[in-house]
């Protein structure tokens, strides 16, 4: 690329795209929101390199989205499972944002679809509906005239695979894994190799050199094998190119290693169990991983967050209709909806006052004697080890007497253990109803309003690959108290982190969570300059994508580059061996002595 103004057209496959409000995209995890703004900013990067950058992203169209709101293409892709070819349409929209989106439905592969499902229970199922979407986004990419691909997760993992090897070695092919922790294993049939012939695979000639993990298919492994051997990059969601910080380095750490870090955190050997990142995925602590960390856009900054603009609440609203409104608290109700409560680091008396609101809505009440509200938002599920705070509850309220607690998180259906969270925060709000309030309902706007209202926000997750509601809450002025792990690594200098590896010993991580909150309460209380000046830290946090858009541009163009390379390379060895042929080849290698790997290269080519 050494042309100024180069068109750059990069296909950008994910099963989550964020957009959810559009009602034309989902998000289920971090994969949606970073889908939705990465596009955007890498578009910005890259006019400051003189590229002009053209992102589709490709994606699943489920059955819940509106298809007459998009355009039909009129393409039919065909694809193959279990022997039976039918086509997938293709429709395409673009949004305000100027990104472009691309959709692929067959009624058969995508009809039991919602809002609240797009991932297959069953794991042969899943492997088949990621593949014949996988198969028709190759499909359509071969027609797209790509200068690159670039994957989000395992579930698109297969599309190298019908792209072909000949097809790759001009179009590169990167990787992003945004979560190690599902990778993509199916029961292998028989000798393996049933499950690819099932989804338009040599099963013979993939399964043992790709897929087989321990008698199991693993899709991870698969991409991830198949992108290193085309030359094209593995990236993760926090770290850096050393792989030295982050989720990058914690994914690239063996067994034995965590064990051992896990001895001297807690001063024993007598560790119960410890998780691994990788899930004993050995390929990731040999292979090249790189680490590219997440960004926020400047929407989440205080000053701009529609959540806190009257307006846009009011419009919210209307959607919601009057018999159900976004605030129980009449006060907070009609406040938050009569005018604005955007602020920045000048305007600090407008998070107080989000403060009362929030404790209103939360109490019933009006604040008194400056209590410090910790609070809690997310999803109850073992990664995000929210029952933990359950554990801590009782003993912060006898330790700090003005301290009071507010939790908006739920669980899937159908989890035992988030039910149970479930039911241990309810039950700590009906014991303790002016000091804990737990809602299991899910709320946007009461999200934002407590991220902006609260003092604290705990995190004790087990992993977060990039951790972006470290990002939310500390944007807004509310200090993180959680564990040190993967991206939560980025606000430690304004946070309150505890390090803690061995997951099998509960009471033991109760006390080392315990004692951060403890000196995060007396910081507060007894230290508030300091308190102010985490606070502030934590605000001005650099959480923009300038430089994380930039560095999967230098990846975009290292691709490319490589690929230019390897053909030149091959096409010189080419000529070195035919100008042999044709003198005396046999000659030649008699006496040929290799000195570097080249001439060992010339040697086997000869």
């Amino acid at each position: 690329m050494d042309a100024k103004n180069k068109k750059l057209r990069i296909a950008m496959p994910a099963w989550e795209i964020g957009r959810v409000q559009t009602g034309l995209g989902t998000k289920i995890g971090g994969l949606g929101m970073i889908v939705e703004e990465l596009p955007a900013e890498l578009v910005k990067a890259a006019e400051k390199q003189d590229i002009n950058l053209e992102i589709e992203v490709l994606t699943p169209c489920f059955a819940h989205y509106d298809k007459s709101r998009l355009t039909n293409t009129e393409l039919l892709i065909p694809v193959t499972i279990e022997g039976n070819t039918f086509g997938f349409e293709v429709y395409k929209h673009t949004f305000s944002d100027g990104q472009t989106v691309i959709y692929f439905w067959d009624e058969w592969t995508l009809n039991w679809t919602n809002d609240k499902s797009i991932y297959p229970d069953d794991p042969v199922m899943a492997f088949k509906v990621y593949a014949a979407v996988s198969q028709a986004m190759a499909g359509y990419i071969r027609q797209g005239d790509f200068d690159t691909i670039h994957s989000h997760d395992y579930h698109v993992g297969l599309i190298p695979f019908y792209l072909g090897d000949e097809y790759l070695s001009t179009v590169p092919h990167h990787f992003t894994i945004h979560n190690a922790s599902y990778q993509g294993l199916i029961p292998a049939l028989g000798n393996g190799f049933e499950h690819l012939w099932d989804v338009n695979l040599p099963g013979d000639l993939l399964y043992h050199k790709y897929f087989d993990y321990f008698g199991v298919i693993n899709m991870m492994r698969a991409v991830m094998l198949k992108t290193h051997e085309t030359g094209g990059k593995i990236t993760t969601v926090s770290g850096d190119i050393e792989a030295s910080w982050g989720y990058v380095a914690e994914l690239k750490m063996s067994r034995s290693e965590v064990w051992a870090k896990a001895i001297v955190q807690k001063g024993s050997d007598n560790i119960g169990e410890v998780f691994m990142p990788n899930q004993n995925l050995n390929l990731f602590e040999w292979m090249p991983i790189i680490g590219i960390t997440n960004g926020m856009s400047d929407n989440n900054l205080p000053e701009n967050l529609a959540w806190l603009n009257g307006e846009n609440l009011r419009e919210f609203q209307k959607g919601r209709g009057t018999d159900n409104p976004i605030f129980h608290n009449p006060i907070t109700q009609i406040e938050m909806l009569g005018k604005d409560h955007n602020f920045d680091e000048d305007s600090m008396e407008v998070k107080t006052e989000l403060k009362r609101l929030l404790h209103l809505e939360a109490f019933n009440s009006e604040p008194t004697d400056d209590p410090i509200l910790i609070t809690v938002v997310g999803r109850l599920v073992g990664q995000k080890n929210l029952g933990l705070v359950t554990h801590i509850i009782a003993r912060t309220l006898d330790y700090a007497p003005g301290v009071k607690f507010i939790v908006l998180a739920s669980a899937p259906e159908g989890d035992a253990d988030g039910k149970q969270t479930e039911h241990d925060f309810r039950w700590f709000a009906t014991n303790f109803p002016d000091r804990v309030y737990f809602n299991s309902g899910f709320n946007l706007p009461l999200s934002k309003l407590i991220f902006a209202g609260g003092d604290f926000t705990l995190i004790p997750s087990h992993f977060e690959p990039c951790g972006l509601v470290d990002y939310e809450a500390s944007l807004l002025g509310t200090v993180v108290i959680g564990r040190l792990t993967g991206g939560l690594a980025k606000v430690r200098h304004c946070a309150y982190l505890y390090e803690w590896l061995d997951i099998g010993d509960r009471v033991g991580e109760a006390n080392a969570f315990f004692e951060q909150i403890k000196q995060a309460i007396d910081t507060y209380r007894y230290n508030p300059t300091h308190h102010h000046y985490l606070m502030m830290t934590a605000m001005g946090l650099d959480a923009s994508w300038e430089q994380s858009a930039a560095q999967y541009i230098a990846m975009y163009r290292y691709g490319i580059q490589l690929a230019k390379w390897y053909k030149k390379r091959w096409n010189f060895l080419a000529d070195a061996v035919r100008e042999i042929h044709e003198d005396d080849p046999a000659a030649f290698l008699t006496l040929f002595q290799p000195r570097d790997n080249f001439d060992l290269v010339l040697k086997d080519a000869l």
